[in-house]
């Protein structure tokens, strides 16, 4: 099987890469072997030009294999892959040809770096050409000599965010940083290919800005991008955690002004440890649940439908509403609907904080007072007030002017999708979209199923959701729907760890350490608390008691104490800033207290004993897991991977270990029982699912 080959033209020869066994180049065993033959033929005719092409739509070279990656267990086996990456790129960079890399598509991780072993990059202006090296989200760092070279190519500064932040780079932005000799037109490829040539082989650069060569300066320079770097990280033992981030600063800052070979070898030690970690491979594992459902058959199936909208029109101009119109202007002009306008002022001023990068998108919004625009929209998204008669009123409205094979999307986060339909002219052609708060930044969608929902249409929603850069889990249309009604107990057990005296700071703090986003009774004041309780009540008609909040708990809702929104709920805040504990809060769980320590509010039981961090963790994880695994038993989703990766990309599940459910499936089974039975809870039937 071929998947690169020479091709001369006179004094030009091009490597063109290009698989049949799979949708994209990736640098696998058979690369790796088929470009070191090449290499030896070029090393014994040497042309004067190298052109390294992808004949592959879209694509240049996605990386490396990650399987590969994910299967090596020895440190030293994965150093050794590291040196022979390296060595490759080596032996194109001191080809005497002048060596030009055309970048056509996507071109990441390690296909970056075969890039920058050339002379010349030329980016193609496309909307598939993105060049990065996103190895640090996988828990390693680039390892066939970017770490070497990038620095070389666009400074120091510029390449130390690249490689730690792991974000593309588009063809202008490219050019613009000097990674790229030029950015063209697809057109202006062999033109280009030519300017490129006049220029020459490229000579050696020293170390940008200069000033790095200075110990002071240097010293001063990593420890702000240490801070930087660790910062949305405070709570976690990060050499445990995220064990790539400062293993990554550390050899960046070893290497500058290092002779080559020292850098390298460096690196490859370096990438050999990291490889064989824990995090490493479960990260791989992540990025894997997330490609499965962008890539799940629904959103194939859809793709084709969902190409051909090109008009979506919002109802709600709210925090949610606006968030789904920005979203949805990736693909298409959006028509931001509602009935003030002063609320759709504020929609739009919210929006304006996410066109910084792309003003141009902001253009594609149309702010609407009345119902003009529905006859052409292909898709009505409604994130009005969750409320039955809101949104029956609604619908009814929009069916009335919206064309027959339009998509009617509910965002609801807890009413039924079904009871919906039965209301709907055509209920084939409504289904549930639920979006997570910031529409913008939350990866994840529930795709709701109603039950007189068409396939195609289902099919069509979760292509949608994944050509806007989501990742759509198809949910059945039960209470909660996934990842709420997962939400629920853990937030549920939290609270009942705060009234049996446990300390607010305490519980947050040890599920923060574990890796959350947030602690569960900050997560209830920012969801707010009247939310939670019309939730849990929902929830708790449906399923049963363990859902139901505490008395005490409708009683702060009563009384105006809602979170975030509110000013006050568990937390004071300030302008959104928690600014610490409620002292309210005695009025509602006796024989509490609150008090300040160390300059952080506290509050407990002066008689209640502090349980210790991993107690609390498996006393809110381990309601999660049973309800995770009753969903599964109740096929509200169809797969142990899809629900694991709702839960990371729904909730912030911390991705270093693995998901909700692969994370219990590495403790020994007796022991798992044991915690479950420990904390009174009934044993499920489909235990075992936890392995996948």
């Amino acid at each position: 099987m071929e998947v690169l080959s020479l091709e001369r033209e006179d004094d030009i020869v091009r490597l063109v890469l290009a698989r049949s066994d799979k949708p994209v180049n990736v640098l696998d065993a058979a690369f790796m072997e088929q470009l070191e033959a090449q290499l030896a033929i070029l090393e014994k005719q040497p042309p004067r030009v190298l052109v390294i092409e992808s004949a592959m739509p879209g694509c240049f070279i996605a990386g490396a294999d990650l399987d590969i990656i994910a299967a090596v267990t020895d440190a030293n086996e994965a150093q050794r892959l590291a040196e022979r990456g390296q060595s490759l790129c080596r032996r194109i960079e001191d080809l005497p040809s002048v060596s030009v890399a055309l970048v056509n598509g996507a071109c990441m991780g390690g296909g970056l770096e075969l890039a920058l072993a050339c002379d010349h990059i030329i980016a193609v202006r496309s909307g598939k050409t993105q060049l990065a090296l996103p190895e640090i989200r996988i828990g390693i760092h680039p390892g066939f000599g970017g770490c070497v070279r990038l620095p070389r190519r666009v400074g120091w500064i510029k390449a130390v965010e690249m490689i730690m932040s792991g974000r593309a780079v588009d063809a202008d932005r490219a050019f613009k940083m000097r990674l790229a000799t030029l950015a063209c037109h697809p057109e202006q490829s062999e033109t280009a290919i030519l300017h490129a040539v006049h220029l020459g082989k490229i000579r050696r650069r020293g170390v940008r800005p200069g000033w790095l060569r200075l110990w002071p300066a240097r010293q001063l320079f990593f420890a702000q991008a240490r801070k930087k770097t660790f910062e949305r990280f405070k709570h976690l033992q990060i050499e445990d955690c995220y064990p790539a981030l400062p293993a990554t600063l550390a050899l960046l800052q070893e290497i500058v002004g290092l002779r080559d070979g020292q850098a390298y070898a460096r690196e490859a030690e370096s990438l050999g440890r990291l490889a064989a970690t824990p995090t490493c491979k479960n990260l791989i594992r992540v990025f894997h649940l997330g490609q499965a459902l962008s890539k799940q058959e629904a959103v194939k199936r859809g793709k084709q439908a969902a190409a051909a909208v090109a008009h979506t029109a919002v109802y709600g101009a709210g925090i949610m509403g606006s968030g789904i119109a920005w979203v949805a202007t990736k693909t298409g002009e959006v028509d931001l609907h509602d009935v003030s306008e002063e609320a759709l002022g504020r929609g739009l001023k919210g929006i304006k904080r996410f066109a910084r990068r792309d003003g141009k998108r902001m253009r594609r919004i149309r702010p609407v007072l009345d119902g003009s625009g529905l006859a052409r929209s292909d898709v009505v998204i409604e994130a009005v007030l969750e409320d039955m008669k809101v949104k029956h009123q609604l619908w009814t409205e929009v069916e009335k002017a919206v064309r027959p094979d339009a998509l009617l999307l509910t965002n609801t986060s807890s009413l039924s999708v079904s009871e919906m339909q039965k209301h709907a002219t055509h209920p084939e052609r409504m289904a549930g979209l639920h979006f997570f708060n910031p529409a913008p930044k939350m990866p994840l969608v529930e795709v709701v199923a109603g039950d007189k929902t068409a396939a195609p249409v289902l099919d069509t929603v979760a292509a949608l959701a994944a050509a806007w850069g989501k990742y759509p889990v198809i949910v059945a249309d039960r209470p909660g729907f996934l990842v709420n009604r997962c939400l629920m107990p853990y937030m549920a057990a939290a609270l009942s760890l705060l009234q049996r005296g446990q300390k607010a700071q305490h519980i947050d703090g040890a599920l923060k350490t574990f890796g959350m986003p947030m602690g569960a009774i900050e997560l209830a004041d920012r969801v707010g608390l009247d939310i939670c309780q019309h939730v849990g009540s929902h929830l708790s008609e449906a399923f049963g008691g363990h859902f139901a909040l505490p008395d005490w708990f409708g009683r702060m809702v009563e009384n105006g104490l809602l979170g975030e929104k509110s000013g006050r709920g568990f937390f004071t805040y300030d302008h959104g800033k928690a600014t610490g504990l409620n002292p309210e809060l005695p009025q509602y769980l006796r024989g509490m207290d609150t008090s300040e320590r160390e300059s952080e509010a506290d509050i407990g039981s002066k008689a209640g004993s502090s349980m210790a961090d991993d107690a609390i963790v498996h006393a809110c994880l381990l309601p999660m897991l049973i309800e995770a695994l009753a969903c599964l038993r109740e096929s509200v989703v169809a797969a142990a991977d899809q629900l694991d990766a709702a839960l990371v990309f729904g909730i912030g599940f911390p991705p270093f270990r693995g998901g909700l459910l692969h994370y219990y499936a590495g403790l020994p089974r007796d022991e798992l029982r044991n915690l479950i039975s420990s904390q009174g809870l009934e044993l499920p039937s489909n235990l075992d699912a936890v392995d996948g």
